[in-house]
């Protein structure tokens, strides 16, 4: 339907109002006639369907209903997150990021030495030890002398 017609139509059906531009788009318009036309045999229909009676609901019906209503405990915010999709999902990605997050830590952490178990020597000298190490005191004061002067941090 065109633009006059489509906001206006379910005013024009009840006919509770003359709406002048609609009779002259419809008077113009085949293929829009030929829709009011449908929606007014589909109106039809649904009124033929309309019980000839109103029916009333039995005596205590609204009580019960409010009373079922009353008894069924109120959903917790927690269980939105549990039977989602989207908290399945979080949950899978936050347990991934954890295990990332500790294999990470605990392959960039380096071994430390422990100081107790080395010796004074090795200590000051660090890791690069010469086998004669211990034989010649003179060459080890040295050695020791040599490496304190030329340490950097």
């Amino acid at each position: 339907m065109h633009e006059p017609v489509k906001g206006r139509i379910e005013d024009y059906l009840h006919g509770s109002t003359p709406l002048p531009e609609v009779d002259e788009h419809l008077r113009q318009c085949s293929s829009c006639r030929l829709e009011l036309t449908a929606m007014k045999k589909h109106a039809e229909i649904l009124r033929s369907l309309k019980s000839p009676r109103q029916v009333e609901p039995s005596a205590g019906f609204y009580a019960r209903v409010l009373q079922r209503i009353e008894s069924q405990p109120l959903p917790s915010v927690w269980s939105l997150f549990g039977e989602s999709m989207f908290a399945k999902r979080l949950t899978y990605a936050s347990i991934t990021f954890l295990v990332l997050l500790g294999t990470y830590f605990v392959s960039s952490t380096e071994p430390q030495q422990p100081l107790a178990s080395s010796a004074p020597e090795a200590i000051m000298a660090g890791d690069d030890l010469s086998p004669s190490m211990g034989v010649d005191q003179q060459k080890d004061r040295e050695a020791i002398l040599v490496n304190l002067a030329t340490y950097q941090e």
